[in-house]
């Protein structure tokens, strides 16, 4: 008695040719096109058959849901996500991949419609930071259809990106950034400083409180921040990482620059209330930067351009610039900025300044003065013959 074959194949009315097979739970499953001729319907068989016997097999119904549906979906399965990803991602969906192919079913999406979707975010001036970022999106949405078994595999695959040129930032010294710091507005001066001292983060930085200003300890702790999303801002309370919830040991001015301006500015707010509030109570906004810190950075003499200016952001580069110029271990500036590992807070933040620069220059040359001093003694000790 000969092999039973795996599937069935029939001739439609309409001249095509239909596939069907048991899965392995014993469901029976028509596949989803018809064929134009019998081989190809068999083909298709043996090529599922061959998926359950390695154990590979994913139903082919499973990637029938559109692209635009699993997304959403997709989206929804992190309550725990930002705000700010959310909106990201939500901006990266609507803008350029439910366009060109949120109608389509997981299935029918292949590298050609990826490609199609990277070339038009160059066509339109995306930098590529945002292009990379976007291409992050997309591959999370299709790895978790791998994971879910809707796909065999994921179709963002095999594309070079442009590398990313990290932006410059301006690096100044302790005395500039006093100077700066003088430059702006006087509410918003210890706002400048416990940035540039302490490298907090503007979200972390507008979302302090009262009480979290150890004056008795000598700390400040980074417990909340604030987040501002299409417009609307709120107070969030966490941080945006299990690293970034900490507490910092703060020098004796930067906490007197703070007690100065809670005297001036907060004399009666309660301690769950903001330290860094706008002049009429409210929270702060990131237009803080174009109507505040530019201005001022401007009237120091500091960059202000698009690539190389100094924002909000350049303060935290300034603290832990700071932090190399004194000579501070990588563990304790990773500790202090709330990154994960020391590799982030190096690889992104430590910018070595000239002045830094010109001592390591001052002691390598003491180095060879010393070597090449004991090396001109020991030959001239050879010329003459001394042992």
């Amino acid at each position: 008695m000969g092999r039973r074959q795996f599937g069935t194949t029939r001739r439609l009315p309409s001249g095509t040719w239909q596939a069907r097979y048991y899965n392995t739970s014993g469901e029976r499953i028509t596949a989803p096109d018809s064929f134009t001729s019998k081989a190809d319907a068999q083909r298709w068989l043996a090529v599922i058959q061959a998926d359950q016997l390695r154990g590979t097999y994913i139903d082919p119904r499973a990637g029938q849901i559109s692209f635009a549906e699993w997304a959403e979906d997709w989206l929804a399965s992190n309550p725990a996500k930002r705000a700010a990803s959310i909106a990201r991602d939500q901006a990266a969906l609507r803008t350029h991949f439910n366009p060109a192919f949120g109608h389509l079913a997981l299935t029918a999406i292949t590298p050609v419609h990826v490609r199609g979707v990277i070339t038009a975010m160059r066509g339109a001036q995306l930098s590529p930071k945002s292009i990379r970022t976007y291409v992050g999106t997309l591959a999370a949405i299709f790895n978790a259809a791998v994971e879910a078994d809707l796909l065999p595999r994921t179709p963002v695959r095999g594309f070079r990106l442009e590398t990313v040129t990290r932006r410059e930032r301006p690096t100044i010294t302790a005395e500039k950034l006093f100077e700066l710091a003088g430059a702006v507005p006087e509410r918003f001066r210890a706002l400048v400083l416990t940035s540039g001292v302490l490298g907090l983060r503007w979200s972390e930085a507008i979302g302090l409180r009262i009480r979290d200003v150890g004056f008795l300890t000598r700390t400040i702790d980074v417990r909340q921040t604030v987040e501002e999303v299409g417009g609307h801002v709120r107070v969030v309370q966490a941080t945006k990482s299990d690293a970034s919830r900490r507490s910092i040991a703060a020098p004796p001015t930067l906490l007197n620059e703070i007690a100065r301006h809670i005297a001036s500015h907060r004399p009666d707010a309660a301690g769950d209330d903001l330290l860094f509030v706008g002049a009429r109570g409210a929270v702060l906004r990131r237009h803080f930067l174009a109507r505040v810190l530019k201005p001022a950075a401007a009237k120091v003499g500091l960059p202000v351009g698009p690539r190389l200016g100094l924002d909000f952001h350049g303060l935290r580069h300034i603290a832990t610039s700071l932090m190399v110029t004194t000579g501070e271990h990588p563990k304790v500036m990773q500790t202090r900025l709330g990154h994960a590992t020391p590799n982030l807070t190096l690889g992104l933040y430590a910018h070595v300044s000239d002045e830094v620069d010109r001592a390591a220059a001052r002691r390598i040359e003491d180095l060879l003065t010393g070597i090449q001093s004991t090396d001109e003694q020991g030959t001239r000790r050879s010329a003459t013959g001394d042992a």
